[in-house]
């Protein structure tokens, strides 16, 4: 880009509103206890460090490549033409997924948040709207994308705060206890199949590589936002992990890994109802924020892999003065439509399962991203002769750590519908490879 115009806020605000804070803590912890038991805190911990690993082979490809498209820029330098696409083309299946899931989670909280005040709306209805709502918005450019889920987010966390600290301050729910930080308490496995919650927490951490070469300091902005972002992200959710599960009570864990609303049972519980309101409202702008994030990732994926002549010309262009890619903000948008139309509506799954399904093949996707990346980042590297731990052992420890959550969603087969979502990313792939470059 030639006009770099974003702050190193509005770059770090991608990234945190692709991670949704409040949001994963509100429907991701009870689907990783569901997996890992007490232990989930450790699942959250180990998916940070991974992450953070990973964080260092995007950081320092940032600083080293120019190019618009994150992945598909560092990848194609480090590992030729065609990885560098597939790099992306699985990016976007992941922006694209994350998309699709959030609008619906938005959808349900809205429908919860209303409850409270006697108004009961259909879920689609809500979900429509905030597609709609969304994609009008997303028109307004990138900067007010960034600022305004920033802005979001930043409520949520503090929403989030004040009852974490309400629970800690009550002791929870039979005392402050370590069960949940000893790994004896629950298996090996189990820990990496909730890793898979706590990834997803996680993903969209990268999202501000996309937006980075429009900064003002590009190699500066991409430090800050990406471990800024991963470094926060993992000391926020081991502690409210922890404190939702002490909330609970370790010997009721089975009542927090069948809750459809955790936060909002502890909220009643540790607060007073009013807390509950607070809390549902902020969980809505997280994962609008979520939502809003992933558009706007997703979009400029598909305009900087378009201008390099895959994909559809038209989708390649931007405009005005902001340099919005609002066609690819629209093709997205309709895709979420029909999508949502076809599944949510048509087949009846419930915005939770929507969530869930879609969410796990986003990770799924992401994961098999981090993986190529921090390859590229070693092979690149290598050819240029630096091997520190940085360039090298870092992308190896990310590689091994990924691996493990990929390893535990594979073996044992998961239960239908699970199962089939691993093949959905493979067919992806596979379309990928057939995706001819148009030569210009």
């Amino acid at each position: 880009m030639k006009n770099k115009k974003l702050s190193l806020v509005e770059v770090l605000g991608l990234s945190v509103a692709l991670l949704a804070p409040t949001g994963a803590m509100a429907f991701n912890t009870a689907g990783a206890v569901a997996s890992s038991g007490v232990v989930a805190p450790l699942g959250f911990l180990m998916a940070g460090v991974g992450i953070l690993f990973v964080g260092i082979s995007f950081v320092m490809m940032g600083r080293n490549v120019e190019g618009e498209g994150s992945v598909y820029a560092y990848n194609t330098k480090a590992l030729g033409e065609k990885t560098g696409f597939i790099s992306g083309w699985l990016l976007i299946l992941t922006y694209v997924t994350f998309a699709f899931s959030s609008s619906a989670v938005v959808g349900n909280f809205l429908n919860v948040f209303f409850k409270h005040f006697d108004i009961s709306l259909p879920v689609p209805l809500y979900v429509i709207a905030v597609l709609l709502i969304g994609g009008a918005l997303s028109h307004l450019g990138i900067e007010f994308s960034t600022k305004f889920a920033i802005v979001l987010e930043l409520f949520a966390v503090g929403a989030l705060i004040v009852l974490t600290f309400a629970i800690l301050i009550h002791g929870g729910d039979a005392g402050i206890t370590t069960k949940p930080l000893n790994p004896a308490n629950g298996t090996f496995s189990g820990i990496g199949a909730g890793m898979i919650f706590a990834l997803m927490s996680f993903a969209g951490f990268e999202g501000s590589a996309t937006i980075a070469p429009r900064a003002k300091s590009p190699a500066k902005a991409i430090t800050v936002a990406i471990f800024g972002s991963v470094i926060f992200a993992m000391v926020f959710y081991f502690i409210v992990s922890y404190t939702e599960i002490i909330g609970f009570g370790t010997a009721n864990i089975a009542k927090m890994q069948n809750s459809a609303a955790p936060l909002n049972y502890l909220s009643v519980k540790y607060v007073g109802t009013w807390m509950a309101v607070f809390i549902d409202f902020a969980s809505i702008t997280s994962y609008f924020a979520c939502y809003f994030g992933a558009l706007n990732a997703g979009a400029f994926m598909i305009q900087a892999l378009s201008k390099e002549g895959y994909l559809f010309t038209w989708s390649s262009d931007l405009k005005g003065d902001k340099k919005t890619p609002t066609h690819a903000l629209d093709l997205i948008t309709i895709l979420s439509l029909i999508f949502y139309a076809i599944i949510g509506i048509g087949f009846g799954v419930s915005a939770g399962d929507y969530y869930n399904y879609l969410g796990t093949i986003g990770v799924i996707a992401l994961l098999l991203v981090y993986v190529l990346v921090s390859v590229g980042a070693i092979a690149f590297f290598w050819k240029k002769g630096k091997k520190n731990f940085l360039m090298l052992c870092a992308p190896v420890i990310a590689i091994l750590i990924m691996i493990f959550p990929i390893y535990s969603n594979l073996w044992p087969i998961p239960t239908w519908p699970m199962n089939i979502f691993p093949y959905i990313v493979f067919i992806w792939l596979i379309i990928g490879f057939f995706i001819p470059k148009k030569r210009n």
